[in-house]
């Protein structure tokens, strides 16, 4: 099972709506110690339509498809999935065939963030040497708003860092 905790709610892979579950946030964390597996499978709402993405098999109909925006505080969510697309070592490859990005991280932890800021409206699309560059999602508009984020420091991937 894949989760997410935010707000102190969360958020998991389900199959049907019947099935969400909410926990207290500071039970959960307070003993967890674990690792995410982040496989590849779609998040289309249709089961008929399910389309594959390499690295992303998150599913909650209350966060995916632009959902997350009509939840109580979506800003702490918007910050959230901010964080996954700018906080890397990650540096994007455009795919001419498919569209869209491929994305080189230092770890596999790196690149399963990036391709889930994309999901959920957080597309990282270029980095220079003191800038990072992302889409963002904007709920006043169809169209994204690309922002540009200061590189102030750079943490490498390491084993102590894991």
């Amino acid at each position: 099972m894949h989760q997410c905790f935010l707000q102190p709610k969360s958020f998991r892979t389900i199959k049907s709506p019947s099935a969400h579950l909410d926990h207290d946030f500071s039970s959960v964390v307070s003993g967890f110690e674990g690792e995410v597996n982040l496989g590849t499978e779609g998040t289309s709402k249709n089961q008929n339509d399910k389309r594959q993405i390499k690295g992303f098999s998150f599913e909650d109909d209350r966060l995916t498809n632009g959902c997350w925006w009509k939840l109580p505080k979506p800003d702490i969510h918007f910050i959230f999935f901010q964080i996954l697309a700018v906080c890397h070592t990650g540096v994007p490859e455009e795919n001419e065939e498919q569209g869209g990005y491929n994305y080189e991280a230092e770890s596999p932890d790196e690149g399963a963030f990036l391709v889930a800021a994309k999901e959920f409206g957080f597309q990282f699309c270029k980095r220079t040497q003191g800038s990072i560059f992302v889409p963002e999602a904007d709920p006043s508009s169809d169209e994204p708003v690309e922002r540009e984020f200061k590189i102030l420091n750079i943490l490498n991937f390491t084993s102590k860092r894991k």
